[in-house]
Parts: structure tokens; C-alpha cells; sequence
């Protein structure tokens, strides 16, 4: 059963146009036309990894505040209400399709001048924490000049992994990572993040296969 439909302007990638927001029970419809003929995209539940409200001037469609819809393994979707007053109803519609799958936690790292190209490096051969071993399901690390952010997320993930940042010995960093880092890790609130659109390294959790 359809839960709503919205009429929006929205954003994947490079591509902008209007069209209409469908909110079902286990999936988000966005419906639209570009140049090239229709354009549609679908996200399931399954890869919105999060739901949160965009502000800053890069995260805004035609001077006003988005709803950006965050997936595994791709470039976020903005969404902007033909109404800015729905805005609060559509975020709180999608944001039920995430609840009940677990917290988010961010670990912010500040990082030694002229460190961001070798963060880049090591990121390639894996973060410093190990997602898997933490029982996660899903880890994103964002890096700027001035840091790296490490995006947690699982069931009782405050638990997990806040005991774990604080015993630097249970960091999987060695001296190539402790020798970018500028200080010690400290949680922080995702609402206060300045994130890149695309994260420099995502991991998600592979499916449990289903019971015979």
C-alpha cells in the first residue's frame, strides 16, 4: 500500500528535474524527465542507509533545504518538496522505512597537515577499524584536510564501538595510520558533520543468506 506521494524536485548525480516522490513500505520511487526521456529511481529500503535534512549551500535544490537520502554504494539523492512545508512530513515518512535496523555512530580523527593523500592510500588497503570483526552493518569514512570521519553503523553500535576507540590498541592503524593522526578520536554528532558527497571508503555487511 502506498504510503504517500509527493510532487518534488530531485537530484541523482548531476542530473536535476522535477517529478513526484512515491513512499511505499519497503521502497522509495522518484519519478521524473530529463532530456533524454524518463527518469526514474528506485531505492529500497535495504540501501537507504540514511535519511537527514541538507542546509548547506551545496545540499540545497533551488535555494531551499533537502531531504538527502543516503545509499549503499552510491552518490546521495537530493529530494526538495514543491511545498517547503511538507518537508517535515516527507522526511519523517522515509525516515520510518530506517528505524529498527540500528544506530549511527561518527568517530571523528583529526589529521596532520598534508596527510590526506596517504589517509587516501592506506583507506585503499582497508580502515582501521575492521567493520566485519565489530559485527557492523555498514562503515563509511569521510576525509577532508583537516580529518577523517568513521560513520558506525550496526545494532547497539554505541556499545561496540565506543569501548573500542578508546583502547588505541584494539585499532587495526599501526604506525602508518598513527602517524596521521593528529590527536585522539572523539564521537561526534552526525547532524554537525560537513560530509563529502561520496565517501572516501563504504563497507556494508553481506547479506545472511535466508533459511531453507
Amino acid at each position: 500500500m502506498r504510503q504517500g506521494q509527493f510532487a518534488v524536485v530531485f537530484r541523482d548525480g548531476e542530473v536535476e528535474t522535477a517529478g513526484s516522490l512515491e513512499i511505499e513500505p519497503d521502497r522509495l520511487l522518484l519519478r521524473g524527465r530529463d532530456a533524454t526521456g524518463n527518469l526514474d529511481v528506485e531505492i529500497s529500503s535495504s540501501d537507504l542507509l540514511e535519511v537527514r535534512v541538507g542546509s548547506r549551500p551545496g545540499e540545497r535544490l533551488n535555494g531551499y533545504r533537502t531531504l538527502i537520502l543516503e545509499r549503499a554504494n552510491m552518490p546521495p539523492v537530493q529530494v526538495a518538496p514543491l511545498g517547503v512545508a511538507l518537508l517535515p512530513e516527507i522526511v519523517d515518512l522515509v525516515a520510518s522505512l530506517t528505524r529498527g535496523r540500528g544506530e549511527v555512530l561518527a568517530v571523528a580523527v583529526p589529521l596532520k597537515p598534508g596527510c590526506l593523500r596517504r589517509a587516501r592510500e592506506l583507506l585503499a588497503e582497508g580502515p582501521p577499524l575492521d567493520p566485519a570483526s565489530l559485527g557492523l552493518e555498514g562503515h563509511e569514512v569521510y576525509l577532508d584536510e583537516d580529518a577523517a570521519v568513521f560513520v558506525f553503523r550496526g545494532k547497539s553500535v554505541r556499545a561496540r564501538v565506543g569501548k573500542a576507540i578508546r583502547h588505541p590498541a584494539v585499532w587495526r592503524a599501526g604506525l602508518a595510520w598513527q602517524r596521521c593522526f593528529a590527536g585522539p578520536p572523539a564521537i561526534v554528532e552526525t547532524a554537525q558533520l560537513r560530509l563529502s558527497d561520496i565517501p572516501a571508503y563504504r563497507w556494508t555487511a553481506p547479506e545472511e543468506p535466508a533459511a531453507a
